[in-house]
Order: structure tokens, then sequence, then C-alpha cells
């Protein structure tokens, strides 16, 4: 029994040192929270990384085992999970469900100090369920164990489409300058007029309200429980704009 106990203590010793990283195809690195945002549909049928729409993925794993990883559909905004291309080897598939996590069975197996090469990637040619505006993917990148339990560090982004010109302009217009949209104790943003900012959670309950003043800002959600919520912008000219957020 001592030894079964050692052996399974040695086991989640090596996981806790696991490290996953990710980086976009010429090298720059992803972070927990980036935005990576499209203003062109791509085409999933013949899709390569010369495809305007294409985000290429690379997985790092920096421990000397290694690692199994999924990726999660935390949420989507005005799409079907439909008329995508998602890949993460060994797998790849044109239709996403919120929750679920991909590959359905198994795992993407990234080798001991290595790298899953340049398979992995996601692609949209969804122009939204009203036909126009902004498409959102939110994507939660993390490790599982043996036993398919998640353990060591995550990464979760989000894939935006905007429509030239539209939605993609939306939160400019308003003058907001949002950096990330993954929050752990308040939202941080800047602004360029006075306004309010209503937080909703997603069963439209208001859960709270502050006015915001032309430079930094910040909404405290250090009270609210992990979950995606939609933070409504409107300056004091009227103009107005809309942002998920994750709380974690």
């Amino acid at each position: 029994m001592k030894k079964i106990i050692v052996v399974i203590a040695c086991f989640y010793s090596v996981l806790s040192f696991s490290q996953m990283t990710m980086k976009k195809l010429d090298g720059t690195p992803i972070l927990n929270g980036d935005v990576f945002t499209f203003s062109t549909l791509g085409d999933p049928e013949t899709a390569s990384s010369s495809d305007p729409a294409y985000l290429g993925l690379k997985i790092y794993n920096s421990s000397a085992n290694a690692i199994n990883v999924k990726m999660r559909l935390i949420s989507m905004t005005n799409a079907d999970g439909n008329n995508v291309q998602f890949c993460i080897d060994p797998i790849c598939i044109g239709s996403i469900t919120v929750g679920n996590a991909y590959p359905a069975s198994g795992n993407s197996v990234v080798p001991a100090n290595g790298q899953n090469g340049n398979f992995d990637h996601f692609i949209n040619n969804n122009p939204g369920t009203n036909g126009n505006g902004t498409v959102e993917y939110v994507l939660k990148f993390y490790m599982v164990d043996n036993f398919g339990g998640e353990f060591g560090n995550s990464i979760t982004i989000t894939y935006r489409y905007a429509a030239l010109g539209l939605a993609s302009n939306a939160l400019e217009t308003a003058g907001i300058n949002v950096t990330s949209t993954l929050v752990k104790s308040q939202f941080e943003f800047d602004a360029t007029s006075n306004g309010t900012a209503e937080l909703y959670d997603i069963n439209g309950k208001m859960v709270t309200s502050v006015n915001y003043i032309s430079g930094y800002n910040t909404v405290d959600v250090s009270n609210l429980n992990a979950a995606v919520y939609i933070l409504n912008f409107t300056n004091q000219e009227g103009k107005k704009a809309a942002l998920k957020i994750i709380k974690k």
C-alpha cells in the first residue's frame, strides 16, 4: 500500500511541474485572456495559414513528460457552432458545441519538452446568426491527467469575427479601450469620455452599474461567481457598445 501511495504521489508531483504555453505560428506568445479579432470570414474547406481569418495555435510543453491537452468551448456569441474548422491533433472538426471538450475521445498529446507542430488552428466562416455583426468563440486550452481530471495552468482566448466597419468599431466609437476580457477581481478599461457601464449576467439580470470617467477605470467583480457576463457601455454622447467578459 505504501508503495502505491508513493507512486501516486510521485505521479502528481510530476504533473504539478508540467507547464503549457502557447504561441501563434509567427512565434507571438498567446496569453491567457487574449482576444484575436478578424474582419474577414475564412474558408474551412481549404483552410491554410495564408487565410486572413486563420488562427494557428502552437502548444508548448516545458516539462520532461508528455502532457495531454484538450480545448473546451466556454461560450459563443451570435453563432450556432457550425461553419468553423477547429483542429487539435489528432482531430479536425467543422462543428463545436458550448461546454464540450475536444478531442471528445482521447487527448491531444504534446511530447516532453516539445510542441504540437503546425496542425492546430481555428477558423470561422459564420457571419453571425443575423448575418451581420460580431461573432465570438471563447476557447479554453487545458491539461488533463490520465484520469481525465484538469490540472496545472490553462489558457483561455477569444476568437472574434467583427464585420468590417460594424461591431469591430463599436467600442472605438464609444471611446472604450480594453486590453483583456478575462478577469479575476476587477475589469480594467480606458475611456475617452464619461459614461455609464452596466454589467449583466447571462440571464439578463443587472449585477452592477458604475459611472466611469475619461481615463483609466475599473469595475469591481471580486464578489461575483465565475461565469460569463455582458458589460454595456453608454458614453455621455449616447454612443453604446457591449462587451462579453469572463470572470475566473
